[in-house]
Parts: C-alpha cells; structure tokens; sequence
C-alpha cells in the first residue's frame, strides 16, 4: 500500500475534538490530550494512560471508537509505546517518544518508517475528559415550515458524509454550494477544512480535493449521486492507489 496513504489514515484515526483542561500531576496515570503535528495540520486525541512503575498501557479514544495499547515504558522522564493500526489488511506500526515534564508531554511519532511527526500532550481533568467522551445530544426536529433542511433540493447546504473504509467508518463534514452546476465548497475532517471543487449534472455529483499528507499531496475524486436529502453510490479515488465507497446525509 502506498506510504501516503497508510501516514494519511493513521492520522485520520488519531483525530478526535478538542479538550480545553489540564492540571499538574506527577505521574501519567489518567487522561491526556495528544496532539499530533503533521504538515497538514495537528489531530487530536484523548488518551488515558495506566501506570504500573515502569510499564505503561492506555487507551487511544477517537471517532472511529476505542484501541488500547500496552508494553509501553517509562523511564525516569523517558516515556516510549507502541502500537498498530490495521488497514486494509495490512499493519501500520506506530511507535511514540516523548519527555514528561509535570503536566506535559513532548515527542516524536513515526509511523512505521514512513514518516513522522511533532507531538505533545497536556493532562485533562477527569470532568473534561468525561464530557468529551459524551456524545453531543440530538438537535430537536425543526418545526414544520420553519425552512428545515430536511425538505431542501439540490446539493446547496451542510451534509453529513461517511467514508467506508477497512478501520471502520470515517466521519467528514461537508459545506456545499451549488449554481449552474459547478460546486465549490470544504469538507471537514480530523485533520481541518480543504476546498473542494466539481460538478453537478441531473442528479450526477463529482468533487474533488487535495489532501495534504507527510509525504505529499494526494489528489481524491469523489463521485456519488444526489437521492433526496442524500448521496447514494458514491465512489472515492484515492489518487490512483484505490478506491472507497462513501455515503452522505444532509444535516437536518
């Protein structure tokens, strides 16, 4: 599998929101937010950390659910752990260094010699943590003739979008406007907005956009088809290295 595109979802599986909270401890036991930095921008996760001495395992937690780790180490200030991603059949080691200091961490990620990355970390009180663990409660149906999305036309608006791939579902978020069938818009993922081009035909949609990665651009073309207040058949080409299917659903 091409390098890029291994760096590309260990990233987009790293990705979760932001934590606003830290306090000083003096050990890594509890809940940390690590931020990864990448030439695309800096992702995100929560990761509670368990420490028995010198060993140490924990929990990464991101949209695409939860992955533990162990046989990791701390020595003196010198943390060091491991783990792997499955994708599409194939295993992308990820090992991470970093110094403790206090309240913070700092490091390297390599991702299985195909690239790495800055990271840092800041311990979260267990409040925080708790609060972004707890899914955002459901917005209430909108009244009836209240200009709800849910009865719109056309491919304007804010949707949903899925990305079927082999570590599970990915969710986007897209802003689109359409007029006299050209589409300019961003799609929002983990990683932070990228501008989208395309077209819209009958009821046919393709876009496209670049996503920036450790080891270079990757150009992706999404096609799909508009059903109602959703994208059905939707193909992604992965710049030439493959293909995934996707899903959409406008945003009620």
């Amino acid at each position: 599998m091409n390098r890029s595109r291994l760096t590309l979802a260990a990233l987009l599986f790293l990705a979760a929101g932001p934590i606003n909270a830290a306090r000083a401890q003096t050990t890594i036991d509890g809940d940390w937010e690590v931020t990864i930095q990448a030439q695309q921008g800096n992702s995100t996760v929560l990761v509670t950390f368990k420490q028995d001495g010198s060993k140490v395992s924990g929990i990464f937690k991101s949209p695409l659910g939860e992955m533990p780790f162990q046989d990791g180490t701390l020595s003196g200030s010198d943390l060091k752990f491991t783990f792997s991603i499955p994708i599409q059949g194939q295993a992308l080691d990820v090992t991470m260094t970093g110094k403790v200091e206090a309240a913070s961490i700092t490091g390297k990620a390599q991702f299985g010699g195909f690239g790495e990355g800055d990271w840092t970390a800041k311990r979260v009180d267990s409040a925080a943590a708790a609060a972004a663990a707890r899914p955002a409660p459901a917005a209430a149906p909108a009244a009836a003739g209240a200009g709800s999305t849910a009865s719109a036309t056309g491919l304007s608006g804010k949707w949903d979008v899925t990305l079927k791939t082999q570590m599970g579902d990915l969710p986007v978020s897209a802003e689109l406007a359409e007029s006299a069938g050209k589409v300019t818009g961003s799609l929002v993922g983990p990683m932070g907005p990228v501008d989208v081009t395309g077209t819209f035909e009958g009821n046919a949609i393709k876009l496209d956009f670049t996503a920036k990665t450790p080891q270079g651009d990757i150009p992706i073309s999404m096609s799909g088809e508009l059903n109602g207040d959703a994208i059905v058949n939707g193909k992604a080409e992965v710049g030439g290295m493959g293909q995934a299917e996707w899903t959409a659903k406008r945003k009620q």
